[in-house]
């Protein structure tokens, strides 16, 4: 009686963990979409207002003062480009330092090193090198600065999976006549799907929503991203907040819709080896 009692109290207070961290989590994505509706009068004013007669001025206003398709646009050529580039060699080297221990334990941590520098460091060499070279103001010096962020994660997480799958399978692919391409195309990558679905999407999201580098090194009308456009509606004099949730909520949607669809693929890619 003693013990069910005590895993009841376990379970209900697991329960209220986990609603607390949602609902932490949870609410101000759910308050800025709601916000993204009312009025701007609605928005400021200082007492709570829940119910409200649901507007659509400030997306109105968005689409009318911005070329938001083509900062779209802008933000899925970087985000797509930087995800691929990082996947295909990111993947490769994770491979090689997994199965063949390239560089040493040494090369492996350095390579997560650089992933924590912090970017503000970087700006004004990237800036130089990219002025040099004639890349400010395009989308391309915003891919190349996030596959220089963004490689070093997929690297360190694609390796983890790799370690976990079986040299045995490959060892009998080998044996049967594969290349080492082939077998690693064939059967290591494959098993490793759920893995690079999850890295994918942790490293598209990144790119998506990355900010400082936008504000940087690409702020013409043709390279600007969603997020650095976002920021025209915050001054040094006000804070347009209504299109700032609207712009908001217009940014979380593709991710939302991504991550809606392939979750099982999440699900399985952090949960792999917690069990053997």
């Amino acid at each position: 009686m003693e013990r069910t009692f005590k895993a009841i109290a376990a379970k209900i207070v697991v329960t209220c963990l986990i609603a607390i961290v949602i609902l932490v989590w949870a609410v101000p994505i759910f308050w800025m979409i709601l916000s993204s509706f009312k009025s701007t009068q609605a928005i400021i004013e200082p007492k709570l207002i829940v119910w409200f007669k649901p507007t659509l001025a400030n997306y109105k206003f968005i689409f009318e003062t911005q070329n938001f398709f083509q900062y779209l646009i802008n933000s899925l050529i970087v985000a797509v480009c930087a995800t691929f580039i990082c996947l295909t060699t990111g993947t490769l080297s994770a491979y090689s330092i997994a199965r063949w221990r390239t560089g040493g334990n040494a090369f492996a941590n350095w390579v997560i090193f650089t992933k924590m520098a912090p970017p503000a460091i970087l700006i004004i060499p990237f800036f130089l090198m990219f002025k040099s070279i004639g890349l400010i103001n395009t989308v391309w010096a915003l891919v190349i600065a996030n596959i220089t962020f963004n490689i070093p994660f997929v690297i360190w997480t694609m390796r983890g999976f790799f370690d976990e799958l079986p040299e045995d399978m490959e060892e009998a692919a080998l044996i049967d006549g594969c290349t080492r391409l082939e077998a690693f195309w064939r059967v290591s990558l494959p098993l490793a799907r759920s893995g690079l679905i999850t890295t994918s999407i942790f490293c598209f999201l990144f790119v998506w929503n990355e900010y400082l580098f936008g504000l940087t090194l690409a702020l013409s009308e043709k390279s600007k991203t969603l997020p650095v456009a976002t920021g025209d509606f915050i001054t040094g004099y006000s804070i347009n907040w209504g299109p700032v949730f609207g712009s908001g909520s217009l940014i979380l949607l593709p991710a939302f819709i991504m991550v809606l669809f392939l979750q099982r693929y999440i699900v399985q890619g952090l949960t792999v080896g917690a069990v053997k």
